[in-house]
């Protein structure tokens, strides 16, 4: 016992080693750079440089802040318009109250192209802004001009392909989201969105890009729900249960999971387990007012008409509209004369 304390110890310290070391070395990088800038305060390149560490560092508004002097200094330049414009468009995202980054994301990437009209990361940003304001034949036609200048960007595929989707042109996002694939195929959107277009037309082909999807990652909740919703919607619910329970090894508390599995074991008439089923949804979400309702429903089916009240009754407090549990309530109560 001894001895693992002391490895642990041991392990601790030498991660926060780690730790130190490396914020050390990034400390030291940021001061040779910025040494740099102080050395040439007039120089676009030197900000430029700094601007982009930060960048990769995720640091969008330490960079902007260099492109904004590196604008400053040059207003023309095509690169730093861009990297501006991308800070912009990132910060929008995350910062709801700098609601003016959009519009600014916009002007600066019209003034990269400006600039030059073959910057195809400028044309692919153009495409994606143009996505956040849902204008998504724009899009298109940006998405286009960048892939025919650089055609292995297999983000921007995607994109592209989403934005067809979004337009209900599903062969052509198909078309897109396989090119996406063959550019990177351990890139997992492109098998989501594939298996979701096939999902939407039943089509077998849904389980393999599923499938395929959790080769690249098989914890991956998004992927494990809806394909067990799939084979629950196509009534192979052996499937579905095996795939939801595989779901709970990773989101014990996954709600809408234990919401399905109760669903499921409803249809099979396994009263007594789906009790349990969305007893565990309840306890994962305490508003969940489907589940009341369809606990509700197992109770009463069981005989239990106390408990059964007591569910469809909580389901109207959390949801007053929620007709299914109103119907509910009332028939029980013609249909005992208890509640007479």
């Amino acid at each position: 016992m001894r001895i693992l304390v002391v490895l642990s110890l041991f392990l601790c310290l030498f991660s926060c080693k780690q730790k130190a070391d490396k914020s050390e070395e990034l400390a030291s990088q940021i001061e040779i750079l910025s040494k740099e800038v102080d050395e040439n305060p007039l120089e676009v390149q030197p900000l430029l440089k700094r601007a982009k560490f930060n960048l990769n560092k995720k640091k969008h508004e330490s960079s902007l802040f260099d492109l904004k002097q590196c604008l400053k200094i040059d207003s023309t330049n095509s690169e730093c318009n861009y990297l501006a414009a991308l800070c912009y468009f990132e910060i929008s995202k995350y910062d709801k109250s700098k609601s003016e980054y959009g519009k600014l994301a916009l002007r600066t990437i019209k003034n990269a192209l400006s600039s030059d009209q073959n910057n195809f990361l400028a044309l692919a940003l153009y495409g994606e802004i143009n996505i956040a304001y849902a204008k998504y034949k724009d899009a298109i036609e940006f998405f286009n001009k960048s892939l025919s200048i650089e055609y292995n960007q297999f983000e921007i595929h995607h994109l592209m392909g989403y934005a067809f989707k979004k337009l209900d042109q599903f062969d052509e996002a198909i078309n897109c989201f396989q090119n996406s694939i063959n550019i990177n195929p351990d890139f997992i959107e492109p098998y989501i969105e594939i298996a979701l277009i096939y999902q939407l037309k039943n089509d077998t082909l849904t389980t393999t890009f599923y499938n395929n999807a959790l080769k690249i990652d098989s914890t991956n909740i998004i992927v494990l729900y809806n394909l067990a919703l799939y084979y629950q919607n196509n009534l192979n619910y052996n499937m579905a249960l095996e795939i939801y329970n595989k779901l709970l090894k990773y989101d014990s508390f996954n709600s809408n999971t234990h919401y399905n599995i109760g669903f499921i074991h409803m249809e099979l008439d396994l009263h007594n387990i789906a009790v349990n089923n969305f007893a565990d949804a309840i306890y994962s979400n305490s508003v969940f007012y489907e589940a009341y309702y369809a606990r509700g429903i197992c109770f009463e089916t069981l005989g239990n008409i106390a408990q059964a009240e007591v569910d469809y009754k909580r389901s109207i407090e959390i949801n007053p509209d929620y007709k299914f549990a109103i119907d509910a309530l009332e028939n029980l109560r013609n249909n005992n004369k208890k509640y007479n």
